[in-house]
């Protein structure tokens, strides 16, 4: 058998089974303005800053996701999509892998970080960062701009 599983490796990928879908229901049920005051910090970057940040409203975009309101999803933040179909995508992939009871991908990809690739990245970064306050900024996104915040004047007129 190519690319057995060893006993850690299945061990984590049941652990990440039983907790994928636990942590998608919590996000499902859950309503997000609620958990605003259970949250450990009291004030978010795009607070501070005035501007939303690259996952300003993920969560509430992917309670919406989850229920079903997808215009409400993509208004509050594009990337929850694909990040839940990461999500199902892993989960398909781990039970695959245990119901097979071998890898399928082989050996996980290392990045080697160089300044080019550390440079790649933080451009990629930014390019979202920006898409996201074009986003929010053309579409008047009350809920993720901060008027008080630092970054606002400079951006909005």
């Amino acid at each position: 058998m190519k690319n057995p599983l060893s006993p850690n490796e299945r061990r984590g990928r049941a652990i990440a089974l039983a907790v994928l879908p636990c942590l998608l229901i919590f996000l499902k049920t859950v309503r997000t303005d609620a958990a605003l005051g259970w949250f450990p910090f009291p004030t978010s970057c795009g607070a501070v800053t005035g501007l939303p940040c690259i996952f300003c409203g993920t969560t509430r975009a992917v309670h919406l996701l989850l229920n079903g309101d997808f215009a409400g999803a993509l208004y509050f933040n594009w990337l929850a999509f694909p990040l839940v179909a990461g999500a199902v995508g892993l989960f398909i992939l781990f039970g695959t892998e245990i119901l097979l009871g071998r890898r399928w991908l082989g050996r996980m990809p290392s990045i080697l970080f160089t300044r080019r690739s550390f440079s790649a990245c933080a451009l990629a970064l930014l390019a979202l960062w920006s898409l996201q306050v074009y986003l929010a900024v053309s579409q008047h996104k009350s809920e993720l701009l901060n008027p008080s915040g630092l970054l606002y004047s400079l951006v909005v007129k």
